[in-house]
C-alpha cells in the first residue's frame, strides 16, 4: 500500500466524498420507495464505491503517518464504529475497515469492547466545503485513488434489462 500524505486538500476532498455518499444512501432509499429501481441501483452502487474510496484513502493516510490520526470507538445504532480524527477532519469507519495492523498503529482513546455511546445524528447545517463531487473525485484521482476502481462493477441492470454505466465519466 502506498502511503498518502493527509493534506488539507486531500482531507477536504475526502470530506466531500463522505458527505455525498451519505446523500446517495438517502437518495437510493427514496428511489427504491417510489419504485425507481434503476435510480436506486445506480445511487447504491456509487454510494458503496464512495465508501470504499474513503476507506482506501484513510488506510493510506494511516500508513503514511499514524501519529496524525487518533480515534475512539463509538456505539451507533447497535454497531461499533471507529471515529477517526485526521488533522481535525473527522470520519466514521466500520471498526474492521482499515485492518488490524493499521488500527493498532493509531492512538485510540478506548477499547472496541467499551465503545462510547454516541448516537449518530447528521447535522446538515455543518458545511466545511463548497467543492463539488467531481472536483473532489478528480483531486483524489490525481493523488492515486480513483473512485471508479472501487465500484463493485462498472454497470448495473435497469428495471427494463438495460445496462447502465455507473462509472464517473470524467475520471481516467
Amino acid at each position: 500500500m502506498d502511503p498518502l500524505e493527509p493534506t488539507d486538500d486531500l482531507l477536504e476532498s475526502l470530506y466531500v466524498v463522505n458527505k455525498v455518499a451519505k446523500q446517495f444512501a438517502d437518495e437510493a432509499s427514496a428511489a427504491y420507495e417510489r419504485g425507481d429501481l434503476t435510480e436506486s441501483n445506480v445511487r447504491s452502487a456509487r454510494k458503496d464505491a464512495l465508501y470504499r474510496t474513503k476507506t482506501a484513502v484513510l488506510s493510506r493516510v494511516v500508513a503514511h503517518d499514524p501519529s496524525r490520526v487518533s480515534g475512539e470507538y463509538h456505539a451507533i445504532n447497535g454497531d461499533v464504529w471507529l471515529f477517526l480524527d485526521v488533522d481535525g477532519w473527522k470520519f466514521h469507519q466500520p471498526a474492521y475497515a482499515i485492518g488490524g495492523e493499521l488500527t493498532d498503529a493509531i492512538d485510540i482513546a478506548n477499547a472496541r469492547s467499551d465503545p462510547l455511546d454516541a448516537p449518530y445524528v447528521r447535522d446538515s447545517a455543518v458545511e466545511r466545503s463548497d467543492r463539488t463531487l467531481a472536483e473532489a473525485l478528480s483531486r483524489l484521482a490525481d493523488a492515486g485513488v480513483n473512485a471508479n476502481d472501487h465500484l463493485a462493477r462498472p454497470t448495473v441492470t435497469s428495471e427494463h434489462d438495460r445496462i447502465v454505466d455507473v462509472r464517473w465519466s470524467f475520471l481516467p
